[in-house]
This record gives structure tokens, C-alpha cells and sequence, in this order.
């Protein structure tokens, strides 16, 4: 009895073992799955970018799934991280690592939305920018490293034309703390900036007269990239629509030679138009054209009346100078 009651107990582990193993395979979270056509963007745009011969390197793995709903692709020399919305995009070194440590597509920073680029500012740096409904940059330079620069923070650097600007460099992460944004940044000359950021205060910043320059900013849509040029609060509108006439004179730098052709063209046919008057046109050449004396003109006119011969004859005289001999004679034949 004792055996069957022991084998009975043995078969009930196993079954419940078994149910176990059952359940937890039916009710473990899946991996999230890549979205369709993610492995053929990512191949494309690695080709685009020159494929094994370019800074990425050769491919390491598969394609694999990404954040809630991308996908990226490992080389050697980085990454292609894609997503249905902001398409295939390449990071490298220093900003991918920062990108990854702060979580990557799952802290909130959403997809790069531009392949690594150098940023359009003085001396070298680099930048990608993400997809955060409130704005993201990673910035690189060797400087000063990789920081993420976001939100607000991220608007009035924009505003202030970024590394170049009174801000500078960043030399932290932005941080988010009971509604607060707070960041530090290089400044220029060698005098660091603080800057924070809140819906009751606004900008403050030491040295404060930065916060002026940051007066009444609309922080309600992302800034521009870095380094782009962005109208400073100083600047009137009259200045812009300069810069803008500016700006739409130069894409018509074309007007001048095609107005040029025109012109030559209208005097060329003005000029065959003149030559026909004078000749088979009317038939009746002009008197001055001919250099015969006044009084013989209106007989000529007759003459160059008389049908096509007479035509032709115009035409002769219409390109004929006379002689001293002929204007003594005035074509009379005598």
C-alpha cells in the first residue's frame, strides 16, 4: 500500500511538473517582434551607406527586435537602429553608447530620426537626434563627450545657437526632478552655465543674464538642431524679411542670363523684321536705304509695286548703297 501511495505521489509531481512547464511556456512574455519590412530597411540603407567597406563594418547576428515597435541591425563599427516611423538610421561610438545606457528606445527618448552627423558648429562635434515628443539630441565632441540634451533645456539651447551659442557645450545629462529640468553646460570662456527649468519659474540660469535672453521662449514645440540657425530675441522682423529677400534673390540667380538671351533674341528679330521691311516684305524699299536722291524716291516705290520681279528688285535696292556715279544719274539711265 505504502508503495502505491508512493508511486501515486511520484506520478502527481511529475504531472504537476509537467503542467507547470506547460503554463509558464503558454504565459511567458514574448520578445516583441520586429516590425514587416524592418530586415529589408535596415539591408538597404546599410548598402545606401556603402556596406562593409563603410565606418559600420561587417555585420554582426541578425536583425533583431528594438524598443516597443523598432528594430536594429549590430556591426562592427555600430548600429542601424530602425523603427516604421523614423525609417533606418546609423549611430556609432560615443553617442550609441550613451543612447544605450540611458535606456535607448525604452527611456522615453524614442528612435534617432538622422544618421550620425557632424553638427554644423564651430570646431568638431557630432550629433544625433531623436524621436522624444519633447525633443532629444545626443551631442559628441572630444572635448567634451556625449550628453543628452532634451526638453526645454534642449528649445533654449536651440535658441541660443547650441554649441556656439552663450550656453555652449553640454557638459551633463539633462535631468528631470519634480517637474524640474536642470542641466550644466560649458559656457564660453571658460565660465560654466546652469540652467533649470519649470512651469511656475521658467528659466533660471547662472550667471543670470542668460535667463534674459530666454525671456517669453515658447518651449511648447521641440528647437531646431543643433547648430541651425535660429532668430535670436534681439532680432526685429524687418531683419528677417531682409535676410528672406536675401535668400529668395540668391535661388534667382538664374533671371540675369535667361533675360539676357531673351534681349538678344528680340533684337536679332527685330533686326531680320527691319531687314524684311526694307526688302521682299513690302517690295517698297525705304529711300534712305537706297542713297537716291528724294525726288526720285515715290517712282522707285511705284516700280517696287510691281509683283514678285518687282519684289526681288526691292530686295536688291533695299541692300544697295549707291555710287556718286549712280546718285549723279539718280538710276535714271541716262
Amino acid at each position: 500500500m505504502k508503495r502505491w501511495k508512493g508511486s501515486i505521489t511520484r506520478t502527481a509531481a511529475a504531472l504537476g511538473l509537467f503542467a507547470a512547464s506547460c503554463t509558464g511556456v503558454l504565459l511567458a512574455p514574448t520578445a516583441s517582434a520586429q516590425p514587416a519590412g524592418a530586415d529589408a530597411a535596415i539591408s538597404a540603407h546599410y548598402s545606401e551607406k556603402g556596406g562593409a567597406s563603410s565606418p559600420l563594418g561587417e555585420k554582426v547576428g541578425a536583425v533583431y527586435a528594438f524598443g516597443s515597435d523598432g528594430a536594429a541591425q549590430d556591426y562592427s563599427g555600430g548600429k542601424i537602429v530602425y523603427s516604421p516611423e523614423t525609417g533606418a538610421k546609423v549611430m556609432y561610438g560615443a553617442i550609441l553608447d550613451k543612447y544605450l545606457a540611458l535606456g535607448g528606445a525604452d527611456a522615453g527618448i524614442g528612435y534617432p530620426t538622422n544618421d550620425e552627423s557632424d553638427a554644423p558648429v564651430a570646431g568638431t562635434a557630432r550629433f544625433s537626434e531623436f524621436s522624444a515628443a519633447d525633443g532629444a539630441t545626443i551631442e559628441w565632441s572630444p572635448q567634451n563627450g556625449a550628453w543628452l540634451v532634451r526638453g526645454p533645456i534642449r528649445t533654449a539651447w536651440s535658441h541660443l545657437h547650441a554649441t556656439d551659442g552663450a550656453l555652449g557645450a553640454p557638459a551633463s545629462d539633462t535631468t528631470l526632478a519634480n517637474g524640474v529640468y536642470s542641466q550644466t553646460f560649458r559656457g564660453q570662456n571658460g565660465t560654466p552655465v546652469d540652467i533649470r527649468w519649470s512651469q511656475a519659474d521658467g528659466f533660471v540660469t547662472v550667471p543670470p543674464d542668460i535667463a534674459t535672453q530666454l525671456s517669453g521662449l515658447d518651449v511648447s514645440a521641440p528647437g531646431a538642431p543643433p547648430g541651425a540657425s535660429v532668430a535670436t530675441p534681439e532680432q526685429s522682423s524687418g531683419t528677417a524679411a531682409d535676410t528672406s529677400s536675401s535668400g529668395s534673390s540668391n535661388k534667382k540667380w538664374w533671371a540675369l542670363p535667361i533675360g539676357l538671351v531673351i534681349a538678344a533674341a528680340a533684337g536679332g528679330l527685330a533686326a531680320m523684321v527691319t531687314r524684311g521691311g526694307r526688302g521682299g516684305g513690302s517690295g517698297t524699299p525705304r529711300p534712305a536705304s537706297t542713297g537716291m536722291p528724294a525726288a526720285k524716291a515715290p517712282a522707285m516705290a511705284g516700280a517696287g509695286a510691281m509683283g514678285a520681279g518687282a519684289g526681288m528688285m526691292g530686295t536688291a535696292h533695299g541692300s544697295h548703297l549707291a555710287t556718286p556715279r549712280e546718285r549723279e544719274r539718280g538710276f535714271s539711265g541716262a
